[in-house]
């Protein structure tokens, strides 16, 4: 998904620079416009949970405020140690501060733009809380396990094999291969001197896989074989011809529910939405119209 560049974005990208290229906090920072000296503030007390961090011209920064910026980032910076990203994160604060207060002053809340884009963004905040207490009673923890023992049956245990192979152009040139591999030759040097599949280039290591991740003819003379054992023949498919050799094999059981719960989620969450919209659709009164103003037929469910 691409990011829509807003001033936001402009000034977050600012920030995380300093973080990518390695600054130190310090040096990443920049210092604000000179403004009305701010009244003292009072220091932190011992085991205040939300210490005050900064104001700006007497408007309050507190650490949670600094937390929930934190809490914003991709995950990688999220992960940088907190005397690295505090500051950065709290400069940007104090940069936003600066530029709503001039902003005000210069009363641009009241400029037509600006009201139609405030109005959006609450219409888009009231149908988000919507949604997410819709999410909040259906996708209850009874309700992820019931899918989970949905999945379970629907997925059994199943037998993987874990594979190398080398793909050449003609039968003559996976002949002449087999030959070198029962004269000693290793079959991951000899992948990666004259196989043509991308994984030439770990010797030939497809790792494990399921009958039904490849094509019928490899499938079935990979599950044919026993570990350790060279295809005594090459294999033909649309892709040219294989040598295959088989690493080991095993039993492969579905995820576990920790594992899967988060997929599960956004499985029963998009379900619920889904569900919820097409509820209030079929209650309410649509009309359509065409550019030219005529009515248009509501688009028939399929």
């Amino acid at each position: 998904m691409r990011m829509k560049f807003t001033l936001a974005t402009a000034l977050r990208l600012v920030a995380l620079a300093g973080l990518v290229a390695g600054v130190p906090a310090a040096e990443a920072q920049t210092s604000p416009p000179a403004a009305k000296p701010a009244p003292a503030a009072a220091p932190a007390q011992a085991g205040d949970k939300d210490p005050l961090l900064a104001t700006v011209n007497g408007s309050s920064i507190h650490l949670s405020e600094v937390k929930e910026e934190i809490a914003s980032l991709p995950e990688q910076y999220r992960q940088l140690p907190a005397e690295r990203i505090m500051p950065l994160m709290l400069n940007q604060i104090i940069t936003n501060r600066l530029l709503l207060a001039e902003g005000n002053r210069q009363k641009l809340a009241d400029s037509e733009d600006v009201k139609k884009k405030i109005e959006r963004a609450r219409d888009r905040a009231v149908q988000q809380a919507l949604l997410q207490q819709v999410v909040g009673q259906t996708v209850t923890d009874e309700a992820l396990q019931t899918l989970y023992k949905k999945y379970v049956a629907e997925n059994p245990p199943k037998e993987e094999v874990s594979a190398r192979h080398i793909l050449v152009d003609n039968e003559a040139e996976a002949q002449g291969i087999i030959k070198q591999l029962k004269g000693g030759g290793d079959f991951a040097q000899l992948a990666k001197q004259k196989s043509k599949d991308p994984a030439a280039q770990n010797g030939g290591d497809l790792g494990f896989f399921g009958r039904e991740d490849m094509v019928k003819e490899f499938a079935d003379a990979a599950f044919a074989m026993k570990t350790g054992e060279v295809s005594a023949k090459p294999v033909r498919t649309q892709f040219g011809w294989h040598v295959i050799k088989v690493e080991d094999r095993r039993t492969a059981n579905p995820v576990s529910f920790d594992e899967a719960r988060e997929d599960l989620y956004t499985q029963l969450s998009q379900q619920a939405v889904s569900q919820y919209v097409e509820t209030l659709r079929s209650g309410a009164r649509i009309e359509r119209f065409g550019p030219d103003g005529k009515p248009l037929e509501e688009p028939k469910k399929p």
